[in-house]
């Protein structure tokens, strides 16, 4: 299996003055199951014989597979996005996932959970 991906630097170019971006990449391999972490959609590409040696690839980013031409299946948005009042009045965005939960507060970034979370949870 040979996979052409998009390069994700390609827009920023102009920022890495060593070295010039390729547009595309390409990735050779056997294809694997894509591991039970991986919460979007992708290709998972064995590149060696070690068990540590695979690529997870984004599908958004595959633009050929074996020379013809690819594009991504459509996928649902599998999020939840909450708008919710705090207690002195302020709107935060709660975002629950399948595998994971955000929030937009203050509480959320220091300590991964916040009442926001909770309150969205219990409501559904």
């Amino acid at each position: 299996m040979r996979v052409k991906v998009k390069n994700r630097l390609w827009e920023k170019r102009h920022l890495y003055a060593s070295g010039v971006q390729k547009e595309f990449f390409w990735i050779e391999g056997d294809i694997i199951d894509t591991p039970k972490w991986v919460d979007y959609p992708a290709l998972t590409i064995r590149t060696g014989p070690k068990r540590y040696n695979f690529s997870v690839i984004d599908l958004a980013m595959v633009v050929e597979k074996d020379g013809d031409a690819f594009t991504a299946p459509v996928q649902k948005p599998n999020a939840k996005i909450v708008k919710v009042k705090g207690s002195k009045g302020d709107i935060y965005t709660v975002t629950i996932g399948l595998k994971h939960s955000s929030c937009t507060c203050h509480a959320f970034q220091f300590r991964r959970s916040c009442k926001h979370i909770k309150q969205v949870m219990e409501a559904a």
